[in-house]
């Protein structure tokens, strides 16, 4: 697996403004998750790097090793964790406060998500239930887990998406739910910023040449496909180098002035 960093695109390389810094990217081992975790610890910061199943095993430790080889201060811990369990949400917190320079959480990137596809007439009690657990559930936890450990000037991401808006069919429950994170993200911004000092914006990625895009239905991808040739900035999809730089400006102190925000990263798609 090969990462870019934002600065091999864009221009000069830009400071370590995260040194020191402890951050938690759940669902980091592929994807826009690994790419928002390598370029947090090229920041500086000492990440933990999370991964579910085995398939993604042999994934993780190459997104810590990539923080590695920035050598700029960053750290990338690679850690096993269902964030569906209380017991593993917790070890997480754990872990990340025992690694940290300041045995302080900085920054919590909620990214992982279930992306299944189904039809209305085909959703069943547990295909509702898998994606609520994943996508609301464990993030609603893992953030009331870890605000107690976070310091003034703390971050947290939510990572949506644009079919929170699209109608786009056999998304009923992943737009749902993604539509519930920016609900959260609106709500927790009034209740841990003036206490807390802690910022709360979700960050809102349109279709992204990930694996899990490509895994998707050939109708889901299909009915996409009109949308992506017309999209305003370029007749393409998403890259995750996209996204990445939306993610790093929140969880860095530039963005102080920036909460309970639902940042765009579609290209203008929703514009036309």
């Amino acid at each position: 697996m090969t990462f870019t960093s934002s600065t091999d695109q864009h221009g000069p390389s830009l400071s370590a403004n995260l040194c020191g810094k402890t951050a938690i990217v759940t669902g980091s081992s592929r994807g826009i998750g690994a790419g928002i975790a390598a370029e947090l610890g090229r920041r500086g910061a000492t990440v933990i790097v999370t991964y579910t199943g085995e398939g993604s095993r042999q994934l993780a430790p190459e997104v810590s090793g990539t923080i590695e080889e920035w050598r700029s201060g960053g750290k990338g811990i690679t850690l096993q964790a269902d964030i569906t369990s209380a017991v593993d949400r917790q070890k997480l917190v754990d872990v990340a406060v025992d690694s940290g320079p300041t045995k302080k959480i900085d920054i919590v990137v909620h990214n992982a998500s279930n992306g299944d596809d189904c039809y209305l007439k085909d959703i069943t009690d547990q295909f509702f239930e898998r994606q609520v657990d994943v996508n609301m559930k464990a993030p609603l936890f893992l953030t009331q887990a870890a605000v107690p450990h976070m310091p003034r000037g703390g971050r947290i991401v939510l990572i949506t998406s644009a079919a929170a808006r699209m109608g786009v069919a056999e998304t009923s429950v992943n737009s749902a739910t993604k539509a519930a994170l920016e609900s959260f993200s609106s709500v927790w911004a009034t209740e841990l910023g003036q206490t807390h000092g802690i910022t709360v914006n979700c960050v809102s990625p349109g279709p992204i040449a990930t694996e899990q895009f490509h895994n998707s239905s050939p109708e889901f991808k299909e009915a996409l496909q009109p949308l992506i040739k017309s999209t305003p900035a370029e007749a393409r999809m998403g890259e995750v180098n996209d996204i990445v730089p939306l993610v790093s400006f929140i969880c860095s102190e530039e963005s102080r002035w920036v909460t309970g925000s639902v940042i765009s990263g579609t290209g203008g798609m929703l514009l036309v």
